[in-house]
């Protein structure tokens, strides 16, 4: 799914219907992934930089300099303030979808992940339900 910060556009709806959970779920998931597997995929540094960007929307909302002003040589501060602020005014699920798009685009090892994570938490509830009924 491509993200589009120019047109508004974020395939919310088609990722979320690949995956059969919420948005907030997909995006907890997916920074769970990113925290855990980032040593075994290469990011280029832009997409470190727009993943930050869609990280602080989401936490943040929209750039503004109190939130965000890197020193004069801070170069990775300040191209991450750069791809902040282009966000403009997305909301928070735009950036979430964002992050999970372009996670799942750039990593592919992220769908079987999160597959595998769904299953894990449906039996954990499963055992749970069955518990509670003996």
């Amino acid at each position: 799914a491509v993200v589009s910060t120019q047109s508004g556009h974020y395939g919310r709806g088609d990722i979320i219907a690949r995956h059969g959970l919420t948005l907030p779920e997909l995006f907890q998931l997916s920074l769970e992934f990113y925290k855990e597997e980032k040593h075994q995929f290469n990011l280029s540094y832009e997409q470190k930089n727009q993943l930050a960007a869609y990280w602080r929307q989401c936490m943040l909302g929209p750039y503004h300099p109190d939130k965000l002003n890197p020193g004069y040589f801070d170069f990775v501060g300040n191209d991450r303030k750069k791809a902040w602020e282009a966000l403009g005014e997305i909301s928070s699920n735009g950036a979430m979808a964002g992050f999970c798009n372009l996670l799942e685009t750039v990593c592919p090892d992220l769908v079987p992940w999160i597959r595998h994570k769904k299953r894990e938490r449906e039996n954990k509830m499963k055992d749970e339900k069955e518990k509670e009924a003996a």
